[in-house]
Order: C-alpha cells, then sequence, then structure tokens
C-alpha cells in the first residue's frame, strides 16, 4: 500500500500548500482519495506527483469542513465518475468561534450532489478498506487492513485520536495499529502557531498513543499546529512524522 500527501499545509519544492488536507492511497489495485484540500491545487500537484486523479475509483470525505471538502469541484472536473463517500451531516452548517462558516461550500455540493454517496455507519470500499464513523456526526476514519494492522486515517480527529483509535480498537480487537495520519486538532482559536489544550493533555496524549494503542508510526500535521507538534517530538521521537504535500508512505499490503 502507498499513500500520497497531495495536500497539506506544507509542500516540497514545486508543489503549492494549504491550508487543507489530502491523501492519495493505492491499495491491492485499487486507488482511492481521501480529502481534496480547499482551493483545487490538489489537481495540480497530483500532476506534479505523476498522479493521475481521471483513474481514482472511489474518494471518502472524512469531515464536513472547507478545507478537506471544496477541492472536489476541481477533482470532479478531471475524474468523471468515481462517488465521493461521506456521512449525511457533511451538509451541516459549521460555524467556528460563533462567527465564520467552515462547512462544506453548499454551492459545489448543490452542483455535484450525485457525486456524493451519503450514509451512516461502518462501510467498505473494498475487502480491507472500510469507512468507520466516530463520533462527530459528520466525521469519519478511513481505515486500512494491510500485513502489519491497521493504518488509520482521519483528517482532523476532531474526537480526539485517542478515543477515535481506542473506537476503533472495538471493530478490530485483535489487530495493532500499525500507523495514523492526519491533523489532530491541537491549534489554538489563533491558528496553527498557537496551542490549544494544556501541555499536559498533549503529553498524555502522546503517552496513550505510544503506551496503551502502541501506535508504530504517527505522521500528522495540519491543525496539529507547530506548538503541539513539538510537544508530540519530545514524547514519542521517531515515531513521529510530519505530514507535508509530496510525502510518500508505503506499508505492506
Amino acid at each position: 500500500m502507498k499513500i500520497t500527501v497531495l495536500m497539506e499545509n506544507s509542500a516540497q519544492a514545486g508543489l503549492v500548500p494549504e491550508h487543507g488536507l489530502s491523501f492519495y492511497m493505492e491499495y491491492r489495485g485499487g486507488r482511492y482519495l481521501l480529502d481534496a484540500g480547499e482551493c483545487g491545487a490538489v489537481v495540480y500537484n497530483a500532476a506534479r506527483l505523476g498522479v493521475d486523479l481521471s483513474q481514482v475509483d472511489k474518494a471518502a470525505l472524512s469531515h464536513g469542513h472547507y478545507d478537506h471538502a471544496d477541492g472536489f469541484n476541481a477533482f470532479f472536473a478531471v475524474n468523471p465518475s468515481a462517488s465521493v463517500y461521506a456521512r449525511p451531516h457533511i451538509t451541516d452548517p459549521e460555524i467556528w468561534e460563533e462567527k465564520e462558516y467552515i462547512g462544506v461550500n453548499m454551492g459545489m455540493f448543490c452542483r455535484h450532489e450525485k457525486r456524493f454517496d451519503l450514509a451512516d455507519g461502518p462501510r467498505d470500499l473494498a475487502q480491507g478498506l472500510h469507512l468507520i464513523p466516530d463520533q462527530i456526526p459528520h466525521e469519519q476514519s478511513l481505515v486500512a487492513e494491510t500485513a502489519e494492522g491497521l493504518v488509520v486515517l482521519n483528517s482532523c480527529c476532531h474526537a480526539g485520536v485517542v478515543n477515535i483509535l481506542t473506537q476503533l480498537k472495538e471493530h478490530f480487537p485483535n489487530t495493532p495499529i500499525r500507523a495514523v495520519l492526519g491533523g489532530f486538532h491541537l491549534m489554538g482559536k489563533e491558528g496553527v502557531t498557537t496551542l490549544g489544550p494544556a501541555p499536559e493533555q498533549v503529553r498524555a496524549m502522546a503517552a496513550a498513543l505510544r503506551d496503551d494503542l502502541k501506535v508504530q508510526d504517527i505522521y500528522t500535521g495540519h491543525c496539529t499546529g507547530g506548538p503541539g507538534y513539538a510537544l508530540l517530538a519530545e514524547e514519542l521521537g521517531d515515531r513521529l512524522h510530519h505530514l507535508t504535500a509530496g510525502a510518500v508512505y508505503e506499508f505492506a499490503d
């Protein structure tokens, strides 16, 4: 299995960064997309990285926020057929701090409504590849079974990464967690240069990932923010990896 980061707040040379996230996955002969960033630059980055988005078989939306959903407008222009699997609540209005709309662009959604496959509850994109909802009504994880254990993608982990992985263990009780990829929503109200939770909470989260859940590798960025990432790095050492557009990660199927 190969995962390519198509969009993130940071980017390798020659690629476009934006406040958003998008993962391209090749898994057991299939091609999948999780999220599409904010502005459509994901199509440019994909082309630069040799990823043909027209060949994506299925796509999924992790949750109903603009910086993950709105780039699908550009994706639909290059891919005429792939459905986007999401939860029904992605169309609920999302307001940040009671003043700023951060939900899905409803103009985009209405134009392409037939491309969205909305349903709740766990469902499979392919054998071994699952969408598992969490406690946030519009959020879900993409979970791949591999020879090394579960590889879990959840782009913002609003329900808390420890809570999400603990819940996933109920679905896969005897399977180790090989890796988790996504943002952990540790940034403060002023953005990715600030820290939201208390430092001791971040350290406790890192300890739970390392000692209780025994996650082998942790790939994060986006809404984790700089201070949150620095605290995680102190606790997790070489288990921790910073997401960036252009990065490629491989796991044994």
